[in-house]
């Protein structure tokens, strides 16, 4: 039987009728109390939706409408007859895999005739363009047409109402001259020819130079090189159209069909491989100003409701977390918060967060539009249109229906217990502080250095999803819990099993062993993702923590306190939390993720002393000497860990940086702290206020010298101080300190924190409850390192370490698994255990 569970004892629960709700009915007037003051304050910058300089400005002639990459179709009919290099760089590898499995499973002959029937049945195809790369270059044609014939049509009503005496001749000659003036340069950047085709120039003079080749009749009989060359020209148009930037060099260096002499001059005398580079080349511009202007009118969009979005969400939040705190299915629960907040996404044209290299897919497209009925519309307008749900939000609605589903079939079974907050101001404490970071946010987006002017863009899906998540976790807290708590018993008692069996020495040679191959591993994988692995390290340190007070309270723990000689006992008990950290700090140093090591390290301590304090509590029963001994323990290791930091940081290069920044800020190389102690040091007592802070100093926002790029993460209280002063930055951090103290304060009230099992609903089933408030213990804990960290760094009591202000900062990795572990931690379970 499993280590923790079969050595605790039993207990029933019974959930207990509650009167009238008080608490919630606080915490919902808390969390209006919270929206209500941000909100005034998110319409001070919802007037200047055009940003600092006119950055966010609508382009007077953009591209629109460009078509979807093309290649990963181009691959599947005619990447087996292509070069292997060009396969290998442009197809995707899922593709190439697919082809290699498929290769291995036959054999040498059936490989050949594949093959051979391959290359017979495509070489029929490829003497033509396909329809897919015909109808791609006609969409881009079309966008590009689409800006050049709206200026012409502009020019001939201009033209023709001064014709008829309509408009004044001066002021319609002016007109002209602007679509002229804003033409003009359009045609000049994508290279043009209106008299020629609206597509760019070399795009065309390639398109029309592989048509004519791919005309002419293949004599050669099935030559694999010339099928070879025609398939790589029609991949490298496929690149071409898509903008790759890898097509010059590829184009270079592949094999291509010889193209005729055209007898248009303005394509006469081009090579085709040139022509693809610069197709290529052009076309990537182009899709990034398309993306670029579809992220400025979302920002316009953004910034002028931002205040009103953030409301409707956390109000949504507060309605299904009150629900979550019913007895209903974990699964109807699910299926509801991801209905919810896929349409929320849709309304709200939401960005996909998971978008790579920061690309822009919002939750609804606005080439496909949905007209709203006239009664439905703002002022019966039926013009008004909604685009049509993006793929990631149809993906949610039937992950919703699946689990509405799945309610249905086990509504009997899995019913969760009743719940309750854990606190009042746990919920409005997360509003006011995600309010405040998106505040800063938005500002930064519109004031501060132009290469951080999406971050508010960004952030809203970054927010959105941490709302989902939330909501999720919350209704699936408790069976997550218990599936945690088994989980855990399952690898404890594994790991007691083999240790017994091995004896002392041969099992800490085991656990030595494992706790490299750990590091190894962890450092081969994750090595360069230094966010990602933060956020690792710190889950690693939570749950490895709490599962070791967890089990703290068995009793099979008391009598390991107890017997035995004192020093061996405590290395006993001490065991498995020294396993943790240590794998821990193996882990941070490897990947050189130095920062989240030093939080890290300085919760551990407060880790270690707590362990420490439980084993001389467990065998002396002297409480007065547990706790002196506990503060001693904490405060010598943070003193040591930071006497360590300032002898032995310069062994990592980034750490000497810092330290050295530190030490002599003006003579350093990096002058970011000394930016950010005049900064504090210049702003008023009350602030700048948001839309009027000197993000960039007072010159151009191109150069951007007032402060550090990195400062919505890095420099987070620093910001706090440029928008509401110092005493205000000092009364978010406090109150963020206090708010995570209130988090846990009543979580010693509903649970012993030790292992037992509970009756629920006829069943004997784990008690998850004390397994997560241990989680919210540990977790508060490093959030509680973190901030000061975050802020002594910023008053330059030490270095910077790169870890962010919890909840305000930027940073979709360290914001989700923060949302994620206050979900655990603000319900708690409605029980009254009864003694045996």
């Amino acid at each position: 039987m499993l280590l923790a569970l079969g050595t605790t004892p039993f207990a029933r629960t019974r959930i207990v009728a509650a009167g009238f709700p008080w608490p919630l009915l606080f915490e919902a007037l808390f969390t209006l109390a919270a929206i209500g003051a941000l909100v005034p304050l998110f319409q001070i910058l919802s007037g200047n939706s055009d940003g600092r300089d006119g950055r966010f400005a609508e382009e007077r002639i953009a591209v629109s409408g460009l078509p979807q990459p093309v290649v990963p179709a181009l691959c599947e009919s005619y990447g087996a007859l292509a070069e292997p290099f060009l396969r290998q760089l442009l197809c995707s590898r899922a593709w190439h895999d697919e082809r290699q499995a498929t290769d291995t499973r036959a054999s040498n002959g059936e490989r050949q005739a594949t093959d051979s029937r391959a290359s017979y049945d495509e070489r029929q195809t490829v003497e033509r363009i396909p329809a897919t790369l015909a109808d791609a270059n006609a969409r881009t044609r079309a966008a590009f047409g689409a800006p050049v014939a709206a200026a012409k049509a502009r020019v001939d009503e201009l033209q023709s109402a001064q014709r008829d005496g309509l408009n004044d001749l001066l002021p319609a000659s002016n007109a002209v001259a602007a679509v002229h003036a804003d033409l003009q340069p359009f045609l000049q950047r994508f290279a043009i020819d209106p008299a020629f085709a609206t597509a760019p120039l070399p795009l065309a003079c390639a398109y029309g130079m592989l048509s004519a080749s791919l005309a002419i009749p293949d004599r050669r009989g099935g030559d694999v090189a010339g099928i070879a060359a025609r398939a790589n020209a029609l991949l490298l148009l496929g690149a071409a159209i898509d903008g790759d930037r890898r097509t010059p060099a590829l184009a270079n260096a592949a094999m291509l069909p010889d193209a005729p002499r055209t007898s248009r001059r303005a394509c006469s005398g081009a090579q085709l491989a040139d022509a693809l580079g610069h197709a290529a080349t052009i076309m990537a511009d182009a899709r990034h100003a398309a993306q670029e202007s579809a992220k400025n009118a979302a920002m316009r969009a953004l910034i002028a409701v931002a205040g009103w979005y953030w409301a409707a969400a956390m109000l949504l939040g507060l309605a299904l977390l009150h629900l979550s705190r019913r007895r209903i299915s974990s699964a109807a629960g699910v299926a509801l918060s991801l209905a919810t907040w896929a349409i929320a996404a849709w309304v709200a044209g939401v960005p996909w967060p998971f978008a790579s290299d920061r690309a822009f897919v919002p939750a609804r497209d606005a080439g496909l539009t949905l007209a709203l009925p006239a009664a439905f519309a703002p002022a019966g307008n039926a013009a008004v249109t909604l685009g049509l749900p993006a793929p990631f939000v149809l993906g949610l609605l039937i992950l919703a229906a699946i689990f509405a589903a799945l309610a249905l079939v086990t509504r009997h079974r899995y019913r969760s217990s009743a719940q309750t907050i854990a606190t009042r101001v746990g919920y409005p404490g997360f509003v006011l502080a995600t309010g405040l970071g998106w505040l800063v946010l938005i500002d930064l987006s519109a004031n501060g250095n132009l290469g951080n002017r999406y971050l508010a863009l960004y952030h809203q899906g970054h927010l959105w999803f941490a709302m989902l998540l939330l909501t999720v976790i919350a209704f699936v807290r408790q069976p997550l819990g218990r599936a945690l708590a088994w989980t855990l018993s399952m690898i404890d008692g594994l790991a007691g099993n083999v240790g017994r069996r091995l004896g002392p020495l041969f099992g800490g040679m085991l656990a030595s062993l494992f706790a490299l191959v750990l590091i190894a591993a962890f450092a081969a994988l994750l090595t360069n993702l230094r966010q990602v692995t933060s956020e690792l390290g710190r889950l690693w340190l939570m749950i490895g923590a709490s599962w070791f007070f967890f089990l703290r309270g068995t009793p099979i723990a008391e009598r390991i306190a107890r017997s035995g000689a004192s020093w061996l006992s405590l290395v006993r008990y001490v065991m498995p939390l020294a396993f943790v950290v240590g794998v821990l700090v193996g882990a941070m140093l490897l990947t050189r993720d130095m920062g989240p090591l030093l939080v890290a390290g300085y919760a551990a301590g407060g880790f270690v002393a707590a362990s420490a304090a439980t084993w001389i509590h467990q065998r002396y029963g002297a409480l007065r000497t547990a706790t002196f001994a506990a503060i001693t323990i904490f405060v010598g290791w943070i003193a040591t860990v930071t006497f360590a930091l300032f002898r032995l940081g310069a062994v990592d290069d980034v750490t000497a940086a810092r330290l050295e920044n530190l030490s002599a800020p003006l003579a350093s190389a990096n002058d970011q702290l000394a930016l950010v102690t005049w900064f504090q040091h210049a702003s008023p007592q009350t602030g700048y206020g948001l839309g009027a802070v000197p993000w960039c100093g007072y010159g151009g926002s191109i150069g951007c010298a007032g402060v550090p790029a990195q400062i919505q993460s890095d420099y987070t209280f620093t910001a706090l101080v440029g928008a509401f002063g110092s005493p205000a930055a000092w009364a978010i951090t406090i109150g963020c300190a206090l708010w995570l103290h209130r988090l846990i304060r009543h979580h010693g009230r509903i649970t012993a924190g030790e292992p037992r099992f509970v009756m629920i609903a006829g069943r004997m089933v784990n008690d998850e409850q004390a397994l997560l408030s241990w989680l919210a213990v540990t977790w508060v804990v490093l959030s509680l390192c973190q901030l000061g960290v975050t802020v002594a760094g910023n008053l330059a009591v030490i270095p910077l370490t790169g870890v962010t202000f919890p909840f305000v900062s930027f940073g979709m990795t360290s914001l989700l698994v923060n949302v994620a572990m206050l979900a655990l931690c603000l319900n708690v379970n409605v029980s009254k255990r009864a003694a045996r």
